[in-house]
């Protein structure tokens, strides 16, 4: 196995540094090199975990023509320190849930380090007038709004984890066919795997009235779902929304996710969001153990809490510094998360990040149970 990826790994980026105009044509690359430093502060105790990751990304792209494209993408990521010395099989769980086949390779996976490298995408494409057909590893992005996206079935991201950009795939198969200008059908099935049962489902789009609205149904592992979701305007604010329903089951209740938002851009440079969340099935009420409310989320669960609000404001103080404040609270539990970040742009594709996630919530009585802090390095080529 350990073959196999570096094979096609270093296959991959020799024939893109060969000199020929005509496979520059016809080959693209990019990727990044990430450092990140992270301490976590238990709220509640001065135990304090500092961890390190030097992270990795290679995306390559083929276009030999005939509205084909083959994309092959690799995440690899050396980790060490306090939190996989503490974590039984950490290096299990970098792999993602989505994925019907395992394609990682985890090359060191020693106390207290682990190196880990996946495969992210690795699917064909073919574009034909109408039609577009997709197959292998990928991203389904159906999701409307910025947070939280009941209707991004296929692959749940997780908004706590900023330094994964690029959001989880699902090994699928996707077609999209045009119906006019401004509609089309996307209808898409990702094979399930040993713990989640396959996903499929089909998803309209149209304009009406100067809103894209989506509707989509589907089944959702053993349930039948079905959902919508719209984006336009209201004056010069941005007002975008998702729902998403899920069907009854022997063992699971009927369940329903909305989420709903504005945004909008003042004339000095600030820009404000806000949105909400429900989750029928979430917490209502203060919890006795804070490890109750699980961040591990799925299409289902986007939140463990049933209402959730969320407010971000962010500024551009010059060209090259940027300040952000995200703020979230869930009444009834009286969970708050408070998210700052900074970054600041060192020299030409080499920027620093400082972000800081604070969690509050109530249990016995309100206070702090966990900060962590992260500096982060990121050149990107």
């Amino acid at each position: 196995m350990k073959w196999l990826f570096l094979i096609l790994l270093f296959s991959t980026i020799g024939t893109l540094a060969q000199d020929s105009t005509e496979k520059v044509s016809k080959w693209e690359l990019n990727g990044y090199i990430k450092s990140l430093q992270s301490v976590n502060v238990s709220g509640n105790s001065n135990n304090m975990l500092a961890t390190n990751l030097l992270h990795n990304r290679i995306n390559t792209r083929w276009k030999p023509g005939s509205g084909i494209i083959v994309a092959a993408e690799f995440r690899t990521r050396l980790i060490w320190g306090d939190e996989v010395r503490q974590l039984p099989g950490y290096a299990a769980q970098l792999r993602n849930s989505n994925e019907f086949k395992d394609l990682s390779l985890t090359w060191i996976d020693k106390n207290p380090m682990v190196l880990h490298t996946n495969t992210e995408r690795l699917w064909i494409s073919w574009d034909k007038k109408k039609w577009t057909i997709r197959a292998g590893r990928q991203r389904i992005n159906w999701g409307i709004t910025t947070v939280w996206n009941p209707n991004d079935i296929f692959n749940t991201y997780n908004f706590l984890d900023f330094d994964y950009e690029e959001r989880p795939g699902s090994d699928a198969v996707k077609i999209k066919y045009s119906t006019g200008d401004f509609s089309n059908v996307e209808l898409a099935y990702a094979a399930g795997n040993q713990s989640a049962k396959p996903v499929a489902a089909v998803k309209y789009d149209f304009n009406k009235k100067g809103y894209d609205v989506q509707l989509l149904a589907g089944l959702y592992q053993n349930r039948l779902t079905a959902g919508a979701g719209w984006a336009g305007s209201i004056r010069e604010a941005g007002f975008k929304g998702e729902l998403q329903f899920y069907s009854r089951t022997t063992t699971q209740k009927a369940h329903f996710n909305a989420s709903m938002e504005s945004d909008y851009a003042f004339k000095n440079g600030w820009y404000l969001n806000a949105g909400i969340l429900y989750n029928s099935e979430g917490f209502s009420r203060a919890v006795r153990n804070f490890d109750s409310l699980s961040f591990k989320f799925s299409p289902v669960s986007l939140m463990p809490t049933q209402w959730n609000f969320m407010v971000t404001g962010s500024k551009e103080f010059t060209p090259l510094f940027t300040g952000n404040l995200s703020v979230l609270f869930a009444p009834g539990t009286n969970l708050l998360l408070v998210l700052p970040s900074l970054r600041y742009n060192l020299a030409t594709n080499l920027d620093a990040d400082f972000v800081w996630q604070s969690f509050f919530a109530e249990t016995n009585r309100f206070e702090a149970m966990n900060h962590r802090a992260f500096l982060r390095l990121k050149f990107s080529f």
